[in-house]
């Protein structure tokens, strides 16, 4: 019992020590790399045939993270896919699953703040614009304008330069090619981040 208790608090005491020594510096900024997947779709009003169904795309992109003590300012570029699925009604009278590519440049602009060392909770708005508008399985206009809440973790040990992004993203603007009714997205994302962090100087 007293070597799993001394275990128990070689653990935590270490784990404290890692989670000081992998986090930023309380102030500075660095760049990262990210790649994932979302679970996209549309939230359908007004008069349409159409079904939404879920469906998972992927994104990638680059942020810059700038820590000020507990407060963190992250503007990402992504290039990322949404738009779900459609069940939609054919001429016979069935159903076909129609995948559509909404292929966005978008641009979220997140405010964090850092309860503990390792997790950041963030907010803020994203700007997306449609690479192909009008096109088939497109939306129905370029600009797309979405409010993010998510959180950003820090790895620990071996994975120190690796970081957890996840989100939900509400759509506030109506993309639909349909005159008679409203498409907005909804996207929950998940993404694993690189950390450029800058090389320490030599002293």
């Amino acid at each position: 019992m007293q070597v799993s208790r001394l275990i128990l608090l070689t653990f935590l005491i270490s784990s404290s020590f890692l989670v000081r020594a992998q986090s930023n510096n309380p102030v500075g900024g660095h760049f990262g790399l990210k790649v994932g997947g979302s679970l996209t779709r549309l939230r359908l009003s007004g008069t349409s045939a159409n079904i939404p169904k879920q469906n998972l795309d992927p994104h990638i992109g680059v942020m810059y993270r700038y820590r000020y003590h507990r407060l963190v300012l992250q503007p990402e570029a992504l290039l990322n896919i949404k738009g779900g699925a459609f069940q939609a009604v054919q001429a016979d009278g069935t159903r076909q699953t129609i995948n559509n590519t909404y292929t966005y440049v978008s641009v979220p602009l997140l405010f964090g703040y850092i309860p503990t060392e390792g997790l950041t909770i963030q907010a803020g708005p994203e700007f997306s614009y449609a690479l192909n508008s009008g096109s088939a399985n497109g939306p129905g206009r370029n600009n797309d304008l979405g409010v993010v809440l998510g959180a950003h973790y820090d790895f620990l040990d071996m994975l120190d330069k690796f970081s957890l992004h996840v989100r939900y993203i509400y759509g506030v603007t109506n993309v639909s090619p349909e005159a008679t009714a409203t498409y907005q997205n909804r996207v929950f994302q998940a993404s694993l981040v690189y950390n450029l962090y800058p090389k320490k100087k030599k002293k």
